[in-house]
Parts: C-alpha cells; sequence; structure tokens
C-alpha cells in the first residue's frame, strides 16, 4: 500500500512537473499575456475549490478505492484537454474547469489515504510522501524540458503522461485500501491549540459537514496552508513562463530551474522529516517561511543565472514542509474524518491557486512579471508570522520520534 501511495503521489509531481513548463508553450500556442493566462488559471482554480469543498467528503463516504478510481479517471480527462486546448481560449477554460476540480479531488484521495497509513503505522509518512511529489515534478520538468528542446511536440508530452495514469487507476483497482482506526493515540494533540475539532463537532451537531470550517486550530493551519499553496502555486504556474520568456533561457535551461526547486522540495522534505522529529512542527513551520522570503528576494534581485535558480533551491527547500504539515495535522484532529479534515485545509488552500494566479497576472501586466513574483516573498513572511502564533502540541517522545523514512 505504501508503494502504491509513493506512486500517486510521485505521477501528480510528474504532471505537476511538466505542466510548469509546458504551460509557456500551452499559453504561447494560444498567444496569452499573463493577464489572461491568469483569468484562465483562476477560472480551473475557482472550480477547484468548489469541487474540493462540495466533493471532498465522498472520499470518507465512497471509500478509497472508488473515490480515487473516479477522481482519476476524470483527471485522466482534463490531462488529455491540456493536449487539443490550443485551439482557442474558451476550450482552454473548460479544459481548466475538468483539470483542476479532478486534480484537488485527486489530491484529497491521496492525502486521506496518507493520513489512514500514519495512523496505523504511528509513523510520520507525510513528508517523505510529498517528496515523492516533489521528486516526481523534478523528473516532469527536467523530461518535459529537454523532450521541448528535442523538438518534440508539447501536445505529444501531455499525452504520453496518461500511460502512467492509466497504470495507476489499474492498481488502485487491484489494491485493498486500508482504513485507519477511528481513536488517536493517547496524549496527541493537533497542532494549534488545545482545542480539538471532534470537540467543536460535537458543540456544533453531530456529524455536520461544515463544523470544521468553525474550528479556529484547524483555521489556523489551512491560513499556513494558503500562503504555503499560494507560494507554491505560484512556482508551480509562472516560473517556468519567469525563466523561459521573462529572462529568455532556453526550454531545457528553463526546465532544469524548474527541476531545481522541486528538487530541492523533495531533498527538503526527507530532511525536515528529521528535523520535525527534533525542532518540532511550529520551529520547523517558523524556519520554512522565513527560508522561503529570502530566497525568492534573492531570485528577484538579480537576473544571473545562477543567483535566480539558487534562490529558486531556497524556495524549495522553504516550502517543503508547509503543506504536507498542514495535511498531517489536519487529518490527525479528526482522525474518524480524515478526508473531511483534509478537505477543509484543501479548499482553503486551493484559495492561494485562486488568489494568486489573477494576482500574479494582473501585477505583470501593471509592473512586469519579476516584480509581481514578490508575491511569494510575502508568502513566505507571512507563512513566518503566522507560525509564531501555533502552539506546539503536547507529545511524548514514543508519538514524537516514531517516524522514519519509510
Amino acid at each position: 500500500m505504501l508503494a502504491l501511495e509513493l506512486s500517486a503521489f510521485g505521477f501528480f509531481g510528474l504532471f505537476a512537473g511538466c505542466y510548469a513548463v509546458l504551460l509557456a508553450d500551452l499559453s504561447g500556442a494560444l498567444g496569452l499575456s499573463p493577464g489572461p493566462l491568469g483569468i484562465a488559471l483562476f477560472v480551473g482554480a475557482g472550480a477547484a475549490i468548489a469541487s474540493t469543498g462540495a466533493l471532498g467528503w465522498a472520499s470518507d463516504r465512497l471509500g478509497r478505492k472508488a473515490y480515487l478510481i473516479l477522481v482519476s479517471s476524470a483527471f485522466g480527462v482534463g490531462i488529455a484537454g491540456l493536449a487539443l486546448a490550443g485551439s482557442s481560449y474558451p476550450a482552454l477554460l473548460a479544459t481548466l474547469v475538468v483539470l483542476y476540480s479532478a486534480s484537488g479531488l485527486y489530491d484529497v484521495g491521496m492525502n486521506a489515504v496518507a493520513v489512514d497509513l500514519e495512523r496505523l503505522s504511528g509513523r510520520r509518512l507525510m513528508l517523505y510522501l510529498h517528496a515523492a511529489f516533489s521528486g516526481g515534478a523534478m523528473a516532469g520538468s527536467l523530461g518535459a524540458g529537454a523532450l521541448r528542446q528535442a523538438g518534440v511536440d508539447y501536445r505529444l508530452v501531455y499525452l504520453a503522461l496518461l500511460v502512467p495514469l492509466a497504470a495507476l487507476v489499474l492498481a488502485f483497482a487491484a489494491t485493498r485500501f486500508p482504513r485507519a482506526e477511528a481513536a488517536g493515540t493517547e496524549g496527541e494533540r493537533p497542532l494549534g491549540g488545545e482545542a480539538s475539532v471532534a470537540s467543536t463537532e460535537a458543540e456544533g451537531g453531530a456529524g455536520g459537514r461544515w463544523a470544521l470550517y468553525r474550528n479556529g486550530p484547524l483555521l489556523l493551519v489551512a491560513a499556513i496552508a494558503f500562503l504555503g499553496l499560494l507560494a507554491e502555486g505560484e512556482m508551480f504556474h509562472w516560473s517556468g513562463i519567469y525563466l523561459r520568456d521573462t529572462l529568455g533561457l532556453t526550454a531545457v535551461v528553463g526546465g532544469s530551474g524548474v527541476a531545481v526547486f522541486y528538487g530541492a522540495h523533495a531533498l527538503g522534505r526527507l530532511a525536515i522529516g528529521w528535523l520535525v522529529g527534533r525542532a518540532g512542527n511550529r520551529r520547523t513551520l517558523v524556519g520554512s517561511g522565513a527560508l522561503a522570503a529570502v530566497g525568492m528576494t534573492l531570485s528577484l534581485a538579480t537576473t544571473v543565472p545562477a543567483l535566480v535558480v539558487g534562490g529558486f533551491l531556497l524556495v524549495g527547500v522553504g516550502l517543503a514542509a508547509v503543506a504536507p504539515l498542514a495535511f498531517s495535522v489536519a487529518g490527525n484532529m479528526v482522525p474518524e474524518r480524515a478526508g473531511s479534515a483534509v478537505s477543509v485545509v484543501t479548499t482553503i488552500g486551493y484559495g492561494g491557486f485562486l488568489l494568486g494566479p489573477p494576482l500574479v497576472g494582473g501585477l505583470a501586466e501593471a509592473i512586469g512579471l519579476r516584480a509581481a513574483l514578490g508575491v511569494i516573498a510575502v508568502a513566505g513572511a507571512a507563512v513566518f508570522a503566522l507560525s509564531l502564533r501555533l502552539r506546539e502540541p503536547k507529545v511524548g517522545t514514543a508519538t514524537e520520534d516514531g517516524a522514519g523514512a519509510p
């Protein structure tokens, strides 16, 4: 089961890396400037927020297997649409609605399974699983850049992604998915304070799906996820365009720059898995925000490719822990409804994707993409500030040190 989860995260990263590099080709085929492209990404991210908010709970209701088979199939439809969307702007909008909705639901499903595995094994797996995403993204960005440099049509690269996705769907169908125990280990408390989501649900009415959106500690974690995913989303959407169009680098060099970000992301997550067990969640998140802010400031302060890519490396390391820690903490707040809790964080986190593309696109139209990407540095500083408000959970050494590399 762990191998399948690593594959699921790895494929999601493979797609993300390809998408980051090939978005410049897709927008170029339609002749889009940053403003119209930002609007298109806004529409797609809005669909993702609506779908995860309305349907994220289905991961608990339908069961992990059926849910992942359904959303992965829809994900494939969206990826295929990217190969056909270069004909018109309305076609691109329709494709992004399907693609972002399906990918958001896929994200909920694989993170809910990750929470199940963490609780059953008693190990911190989320960072390592998200490292598989980052490793896949590094491979995807390098591969897409090399293929484009060799003259391969970007549409064929998108269509090639359907092969590993089909294999993944077949593996989902053939696997028996575990369910986590409803009760957590005695003494464990979620990051963010003494109150638990379970008590909030009891006060708000048993089973109230929207009660999770009224829990303060969960919302604080979700806000940090929002900022971390906003920064990741801007790197995801705009870094390849910045390197290839604004700085005028070749496809292979631009792809390598994106790969450095994701490679640092992967290595950072592997290292942070060790760091969290010793420094704790709060201090790890504080340091993550500061490093992301410093790294992006460095990247934007120069046009020297080596320094820009070096800044990307620092941003990748800095953002490595933010999203996986948020998902893990959210799922552990309500272990019996991990999918629902993760969907709250995913829904709010995708708000970063909703706000970021049109914000950066609009700013880029007025002041240029280089200056507009300062939003990432601001988001890192905000993660730093909000993380200072978190209270470290009171856990015993067994639960704190029970992690290890899978």
